[in-house]
């Protein structure tokens, strides 16, 4: 457990939410997209407390890649897992079954949690099973910044936006903003970034298909 996980988990819980956690039975991967790219190997710091917050993080791909980085260099870091866990419009196609219901509720946030139980990483991820405004708003009333914001929820033009919005001011000075999804498949994105970029007068640094801000 590092010093950063701990004094997160009781910022936002006041205990930690993982003891006697039992994960759901059978493994069928972690599914996800663009969750492994190498430029979440690029961007952390080695002298300072890595606080990362992950936007949108689906059954855990990329959270459990950015927390596995974090132990692979014996860094003191804490991932904070946002989503709903309720799917995306995209999502809700039954004839894909991207998971399953109980009751109508989706089980994303149990298949979440027990993947990343399997993945050993339950001592450098916390949840925050919030809309991405909602926790935009938690985050900062406990004084919580980041020095790596990984933006990937929604897909439309104004949810990505404000997304964008809501979490530039969590950024440390010299953090990184980070973006899923900068391809013309997903139009709102590309548009909500240039936007983002010319009003902040930014550099909108590109790694295919993700976009960076460094503050």
């Amino acid at each position: 457990m590092t010093a950063a996980f701990d004094r997160v988990m009781h910022q936002l819980y006041g205990e930690n939410i993982w003891d006697n956690f039992i994960p759901s039975p059978g493994d069928d991967g972690v599914q996800g997209w663009n969750g492994l790219h190498d430029v979440f190997k690029k961007v952390f710091s080695y002298d300072a407390e890595n606080i990362i917050i992950d936007v949108g993080v689906w059954k855990g791909q990329s959270t459990i890649s950015l927390a596995q980085n974090l132990k692979d260099r014996g860094l003191n870091g804490v991932v904070i897992a946002v989503d709903t866990f309720l799917g995306s419009p995209e999502h809700w196609n039954r004839e894909h079954n991207f998971f399953q219901r109980i009751h109508g509720m989706p089980d994303l946030y149990r298949t979440f949690m027990s993947n990343v139980f399997r993945a050993g990483l339950t001592d450098y991820i916390v949840p925050l099973a919030q809309t991405s405004t909602t926790a935009a708003a938690v985050l900062k009333s406990r004084g919580i910044r980041a020095g790596i914001v990984h933006i990937d929820a929604a897909h439309e033009y104004r949810e990505v936006l404000n997304d964008m919005n809501d979490y530039w001011p969590i950024v440390e000075q010299d953090g990184f903003l980070i973006g899923d999804d900068y391809d013309p498949s997903w139009p709102g994105v590309v548009k909500a970034a240039d936007e983002f970029a010319l009003r902040h007068r930014l550099p909108l640094v590109l790694e295919h298909p993700k976009y960076i801000f460094q503050k």
